[in-house]
């Protein structure tokens, strides 16, 4: 029985040590390539308002006027995110603590500064002149000597762009600056390219049919002289527009973006898969450096019913470059752009600029 039971706690033993050893080398493998070296941040920033100028409405039979400058609330922006990103030779930490604001364009890239893991989750709530939007930029990497794999999911409020994508790609470096790869891209996005608004008119619907629809009413009145207009009335029964003109200005532009986002919300995610080429091109030293990218999507099939349509000539594009050079050790000139072209959106970003150091 001694004998019995020795050998059961030594299988025991040794079984519980590797499983413990397992679990050790699993959980060493995740804190040394996730989170090692990754970095936490959250930032709240408030502005004030933009000034509008001032606007009236002239009452030209009662000879008067009131004010109607619309007011404009502060500005601010909430950020919080989570990254772990080796920056390339020619970035320099701008700051002692990570804010959100940071938006480094060669983030943007495919490949990155070192092989492994990389990630950066950030989600960023936005009012600027009166208008709120977010922007959302969430993506993983794994970049190994002969592939690379990244998963993204990016929602550009300000240019109304959204869609995921997953990346899968072979890599064929040519000396230490060239990059090449070749693969399959995967995307996910709203129903681009539909026109719900266009569509309902075309069913032969009246215009003002759309706003009783979201809860507006309207009533004949005579302005004078045998002219008449309409009154409007909002959901709640106060009066909004005294003419058809009025509400159209104020109201109506808002009720057909608000029922076109139904309809395409209505329709789900689209997919679609396309042929991705890219090339790469990094090159530094301490006087001058260029790091550059294109990846071109040739041909792109639908997966879902409504995935976007292409053209014969229409392809997609992500172009990126950045340069900088030190004249000598007073002057140096700096220039960064990138332009996207997804679904038919346009996004674009230049700057461009030099320093002048006096001692």
């Amino acid at each position: 029985m001694r004998k019995l039971l020795f050998v059961l706690l030594t299988i025991t033993g040794l079984l519980f040590s590797q499983e413990t050893e397992e679990k050790k080398k699993k959980n060493s493998y995740f804190i040394d390539n996730f989170l090692k070296y990754s970095t936490f941040y959250f930032s709240v920033g408030l502005d004030s308002p933009f000034a509008p100028a001032q606007t009236f409405k002239v009452d030209t039979d009662a000879n008067t006027f009131e004010e109607t400058t619309q007011e404009i609330e502060s500005s601010y922006n909430l950020t919080f995110g989570v990254r772990k990103l080796a920056r390339f030779k020619y970035q320099v930490k701008k700051n002692n603590f990570y804010d959100g604001s940071e938006n480094e364009l060669s983030e943007k890239a495919l490949l990155g500064a070192v092989s492994g893991w990389e990630y950066q989750a950030k989600y960023s709530k936005i009012r600027a002149f009166g208008e709120e939007f977010v922007d959302s930029e969430n993506w993983i990497r794994y970049l190994g000597d002969k592939f690379v794999v990244k998963g993204a999911y990016v929602n550009l409020g300000r240019e109304d762009l959204e869609f995921g994508q997953i990346d899968i790609r072979w890599r064929k470096s040519v000396g230490s600056k060239w990059n090449f790869t070749v693969g399959t891209n995967f995307r996910a996005h709203p129903a681009y390219g539909q026109n719900p608004f266009g569509d309902w008119i075309n069913q032969g619907n009246v215009w003002w049919d759309l706003a009783y629809h979201y809860g507006y009413d309207d009533e004949l009145y005579e302005i004078g002289d045998g002219i008449f207009d309409y009154l409007w009335y909002g959901p709640d029964g106060q009066i909004i527009a005294e003419t058809d003109g009025e509400f159209y200005e104020y109201i109506y532009g808002d009720l057909i973006h608000t029922y076109n986002e139904e309809v395409i919300d209505a329709l789900g995610y689209q997919w679609e898969s396309s042929v991705a080429l890219g090339v790469d091109f990094y090159h530094y030293t301490k006087s001058n450096w260029v790091h550059g990218w294109v990846t071109v999507m040739p041909y792109s099939y639908g997966l879902t019913d409504y995935s976007f349509t292409y053209e014969p000539d229409d392809i997609d594009l992500d172009v990126g470059l950045i340069a900088g050079m030190k004249v000598n050790k007073h002057f140096g000139l700096f220039g960064e752009a990138r332009y996207l072209s997804y679904f038919g959106i346009d996004s674009y970003s230049l700057k461009a600029g030099l320093n002048y150091t006096f001692f």
